[in-house]
């Protein structure tokens, strides 16, 4: 039989009362967007660039930020918007119930049967945030800027340009001096919203990559803008509004299946 001395339970208290309050204080703003951020002005600045639109579909707006981008979206002027993610929250759900004009389709966004399935195209998709952990990056984009007529815009953190342009970079872990953060560290920053993780594997895109990739889905830059620096300097928060200027018949998309026996010419 184990006792317990119940005596110091009030000291025992009072020592950690105070970080108990911090924690409560701390959670009642997660998953609430700080408007006066700058990352978040910034966002809606980008946003704005690409307005105006009749609709609009934004992709991966769920996580911390429960829609946040697709409701400014729709004030914005976007009389019809979709948001697409794989998830949802009772705040969410409330936004839906108060903005008939939104709309929420749940499933991947680089699944390519998902969006397959969705047979409407929009004048303006958003992606701010969602590329830098996309395993099948190409073919995430290319399923995005299908349902797109009009416009494009993306803002996250981007590695600055390397010895040759149009780089990619495939970060594994917290392993190298390219990684977004100052210092290498072994903590899971899982709820700061303003540091890229560095615990787990990301890429690092830089600014010629994207738009060699938009150009090839026939997408222009129309409009780029810098925030500032990441803790670590080779990152920076990069925002972008491409347009769409024309088609790809030679897009790696159109390869087909050959039926029956090819007849090899090697």
């Amino acid at each position: 039989m184990r006792i317990y001395n119940t005596r110091n339970i009030g000291g025992i208290n009072a020592k950690w009362r105070g970080r108990f309050e911090m924690l409560r204080n701390f959670l009642k703003t997660f998953g609430v967007v700080q408007t006066g951020d700058p990352v978040v002005q910034f966002k809606i600045s980008i946003l704005e660039k690409a307005m105006p639109a009749e609709s609009a579909v934004v992709f991966g707006d769920m996580w911390k930020v429960d829609g946040f981008y697709t409701k400014n979206s729709f004030e914005l002027g976007c009389k019809r918007v979709v948001l697409i993610d794989s998830l949802e929250t009772e705040k969410w759900l409330k936004t839906r119930l108060q903005y008939p004009q939104i709309d929420f389709f749940k499933g991947d966004f680089s699944n390519t049967l998902f969006m397959k399935s969705i047979h409407e195209t929009f004048d303006v998709g958003v992606a701010f945030d969602i590329l830098l952990h996309q395993p099948p990056l190409l073919n995430t984009l290319h399923l995005m800027l299908e349902k797109i007529d009009k416009r494009f815009c993306i803002v996250q953190p981007m590695l600055r340009e390397q010895k040759y342009p149009n780089s990619l970079v495939y970060l594994p872990g917290n392993t190298d001096e390219l990684y977004p953060l100052g210092t290498k560290s072994s903590e899971f920053k899982m709820f700061d919203i303003s540091q890229v993780n560095q615990s787990h594997w990301i890429w690092g895109m830089t600014p010629t990559f994207l738009h060699a990739v938009f150009r090839g889905e026939g997408f222009d830059l129309v409009q780029q803008e810098e925030l500032s620096s990441l803790p670590n300097e080779n990152w920076f928060w990069g925002g972008y509004v491409y347009e769409k200027k024309r088609g790809n018949t030679s897009h790696w998309s159109t390869s087909k299946v050959t039926p029956g026996l090819y007849k090899a010419d090697w």
